[in-house]
């Protein structure tokens, strides 16, 4: 029998000491994992020799809050599992000098992620924070990529962001913050920052564009799924196993409580039961670029009680083609100025699709 690799996602705090502007967990308290809870999960997932874990992820709220769990659980599994990966992302706000060392000297079979906005303007405006030891997290994991989230007020600072943090020669991911409303202002400004960002990735080829803001996969672009063609609910397609601070099985974090709060999170894990694919408005179903435009099932049931009501629609639909527009020009551009001729049918595809895209847009 074929092995299936999962992972473990542990919900170890409900606190944070920021209050990000975009932050989706509505419902922070003050409940934390406890060492006991913690044992019981691990002692069950791990008896399962016909689904060996992966990975292991620590989460929050901030997991720093709770790190005094952190050690036991590293330790508890490295003496079983030597080899198994553990990853956790911090604000990066709460290292003490204790926690630094006891990372640091596990740095090779832990990894501890910066979430950061940029440049400390930036932070400011988002998180309601300037200074962060980032040169820490340089130091100890070169390879592995800070987060960034990308929100309307902030916006008009992207380009200088991305700039500050590769000059620092850190790795970037992110895409737009979920959630928030774009409006016109907003958007415009957005527009304004990718098209410098789109020429800069251009003159520096060596620097990937950031993921999944800038999504190159164009050939999955143009499909309108059928009766019969619909995907799963993200839920099924992967093998994670999620569990909340007290113990609660969860689809994903996105159920947990400190998301949907605790009277929702009941009724969004019964009313899941009934959903057998991805629910989607039929102007989303027939959406050029439906298949880069994440369609959060459980968040849209947190905004609107409604799995197939996707608040995208509402929030964030011009802001989302201005970005696949981005993706798009680079697609075109890079492929009109690369020497080499295109001989892969997906590549072909892709920039097909870029071209009808910016096409139907405007831009072209």
């Amino acid at each position: 029998m074929e092995q299936i690799n999962k992972t473990l996602l542990l919900l170890i705090s409900h606190s944070c000491n920021l209050n990000c502007k975009y932050c989706y967990e509505w419902f922070k308290d003050s409940r934390r994992m406890s060492w006991e809870q913690a044992v019981k999960i691990l002692e069950n997932e791990f008896q399962h020799d016909d689904e060996p874990i992966e990975s292991v992820d620590l989460l929050g709220g901030e997991p720093l809050l709770n790190f005094e769990i952190i050690p036991k659980i590293c330790n508890w599994i490295w003496e079983r599992f030597p080899n198994t990966r553990i990853f956790a992302r911090t604000n990066g706000t709460l290292l003490s000098e204790s926690m630094k060392e006891w990372f640091s000297s596990n740095r090779h079979r832990f990894i501890l992620g910066l979430s950061i906005d940029g440049r400390p303007e930036v932070n400011f405006i988002n998180r309601g924070i300037r200074n962060i030891d980032i040169e820490y997290f340089r130091q100890n994991w070169p390879d592995n990529p800070v987060k960034m989230t990308i929100f309307p007020n902030s916006v008009h600072l992207l380009v200088s962001s991305l700039k500050y943090l590769y000059n620092k020669n850190f790795k970037v991911i992110g895409g737009l913050a979920q959630g928030v409303k774009w409006d016109y202002k907003h958007c415009c400004e957005l527009e304004e920052q990718l098209s410098v960002l789109t020429d800069f990735y251009l003159c520096n080829p060596a620097i990937t564009p950031l993921e999944p803001l800038y999504d190159l996969n164009f050939d999955k672009a143009f499909w309108i799924p059928t009766e019969d063609a619909f995907e799963t609910p993200c839920w099924k397609q992967a093998n994670i196993h999620t569990y909340d601070c007290d113990g609660g099985l969860l689809p994903c974090h996105m159920f947990s409580s400190i998301v949907q709060g605790k009277e929702k999170r009941q009724s969004v894990l019964h009313d899941m039961q009934k959903v057998n694919h991805e629910l989607l408005p039929v102007d989303c179903q027939t959406c050029p670029i439906r298949w880069c435009c994440k369609n959060c099932m459980a968040m849209n049931y947190q905004h609107t009680g409604n799995f197939g009501d996707n608040i995208n629609l509402k929030l964030m639909c011009d802001a989302q083609k201005i970005v696949a527009s981005a993706s798009a020009e680079f697609i075109v551009r890079r492929a009109m100025g690369n020497t080499t001729p295109i001989y892969s049918q997906i590549e072909y595809e892709a920039v097909s699709n870029a071209i009808r895209f910016l096409k139907i847009q405007g831009k072209m």
